[in-house]
């Protein structure tokens, strides 16, 4: 699972096996050094050749990725409830000015492209699987004095969305799938589709759309309104991360849901024909937050049933996952430096960019392997030459090297100190170690005798 190269790209077809085996010599040594160059990560040979890789009209995101993403579909089938993270991301390269295809993002003076990633999680241990499907998206300019309307017919980015849940295809029967979304999912559209593939949905709630409140369809309510009046069902905890300079903090909060029925928008085409969305309202809130913090609150509408202060708590649970691909994207672009790359043309980036993403994907994957699988021999998530280089740094003797070792001692390597309070290693912490980890390994290697001849023989 964990290892970059063939297991990832080795059915990738570009035309030519030479061209599948420089894509996977590339990503291995790419893995090893996500956050530098690429000049300093490659000799000039293996450069230009990783380069003409990119530059294939075959090296498109569905050929470079789309091995990965029916490996993490067949990992999704083997587990009873998987969650897909879904979300945009703003690539900015307003910078590389000779950046040719790029398109307007933020408010309309940055360059660049829209990235939306469906990334399949385990909730509970957390667990990246990896990506199910990834998308590229290039705003189109503006015409000047354009109307709202206008500007939705357009850009119509809720596809995005859509195209998403579609992709993942339909889970085996004994499998549940929740697509989970923050406000941008919130389109009656993404509904039906889930529905349409046999998944679940849970998303953040922004629209006061109107639904019914009884099975009997009466009078029309709005959503948020009526989301706000439940009354409390229980209490609990949750857990608000840092973000942006603000301190992490432990929120006490108000649980409460009920069934609502969700009609076709009022512009749908067919209305009457299109399908009514049974649902229930999640609202989690806080009550009495401490003075000068904002409350948090969250309005979720999802499609399965939460009656029980034991399913809200679950709601909750997986909704806070969504965090996760927050942090996917932070490893994309801090981690792998992706917004520092400088191919020339909007193929090209999104070629290299498809295998950063799968790179990122392995970062992420050692993070969680710390909660998921921490007693299993380190041989799950490393190489036996990382392990034996790892463990003569430690000065670790004896027998068992699990992976919680290997990912602490990793970690170690990146600044972590591992007293009590620290808690666990975060992923800046873990892509510094990894790479230094990488250097040592190099030494290592240069210091072993040559499995060929010796150096100078003839």
């Amino acid at each position: 699972m964990f290892r970059v190269g063939t297991k990832n790209f080795g059915a990738v077809e570009l035309g030519d096996q030479r061209r599948t085996d420089r894509l996977i010599e590339s990503a291995a040594q790419i893995a090893a050094h996500p956050e530098k160059p690429f000049n300093q990560i490659f000799n000039w040979n293996d450069l230009r050749g990783f380069y003409r890789v990119c530059n294939q009209e075959t090296a498109t995101l569905q050929a470079i990725q789309g091995p990965h993403w029916q490996q993490t579909r067949q990992e999704m089938a083997k587990h009873a409830l998987v969650l897909i993270l879904h979300d945009t991301s703003e690539m900015d390269f307003t910078e590389h000015t000779a950046l040719q295809g790029a398109g307007p993002i933020g408010d309309g003076r940055g360059r660049g492209f829209l990235q939306h990633n469906s990334l399949a999680v385990i909730p509970e241990p957390k667990q990246v699987l990896g990506l199910a499907y990834q998308q590229w998206c290039v705003r189109k300019e503006a015409p000047k004095n354009e109307r709202s309307a206008q500007r939705k017919r357009r850009q119509r980015e809720s596809q995005l969305w859509l195209r998403g849940i579609e992709a993942t295809g339909r889970p085996p029967q004994e499998c549940r799938w929740v697509d989970v979304g923050d406000r941008g999912a919130d389109i009656y559209e993404a509904m039906a589709a889930a529905q349409a593939q046999g998944h679940d949905f849970l998303f953040r709630v922004t629209q006061n759309r109107q639904v019914w409140t009884t099975p009997e369809r009466g009078k029309l309510t709005n959503l948020r309104d009526y989301a706000c009046g439940l009354p409390s069902q229980g209490r609990d905890t949750v857990d608000i991360p840092s973000r942006g300079g603000r301190a992490g903090r432990q929120a006490e909060v108000e649980l409460a849901a009920a069934p609502v029925w969700i009609p076709a928008p009022a512009e749908t085409r067919q209305r009457a024909a299109q399908p009514v969305v049974a649902a229930w309202v999640v609202r989690i809130w806080e009550a009495n937050p401490p003075p000068g913090v904002e409350a948090l609150e969250w309005i979720l509408i999802t499609s399965v049933a939460t009656q029980t202060v034991d399913e809200l708590r679950t709601r909750r649970d997986w909704y806070a996952c969504r965090w996760m691909i927050e942090v996917f994207h932070d490893i994309e672009k801090n981690g792998c430096s992706e917004e520092d790359r400088r191919f020339e043309t909007a193929e090209r980036m999104e070629a290299c960019l498809a295998i950063l993403s799968v790179v990122a994907v392995r970062i992420f994957q050692l993070r969680t392997a710390l909660e998921s699988q921490p007693d299993e021999p380190a041989k799950q998530v490393a190489t036996q030459e990382e392990i034996n280089v790892l463990r003569r740094f430690l000065e670790q003797k004896g027998s068992s090297f699990t992976v919680k070792d290997f990912v602490r001692g990793v970690a170690r390597l990146g600044g972590f100190l591992g007293r009590k309070h620290d808690g666990a290693p975060g992923v800046k912490t873990l892509w510094r170690g990894y790479q230094r980890l990488q250097d040592l390994l190099l030494g290592y290697q240069f210091r072993e005798p040559s499995r060929g001849k010796d150096v100078g023989n003839r």
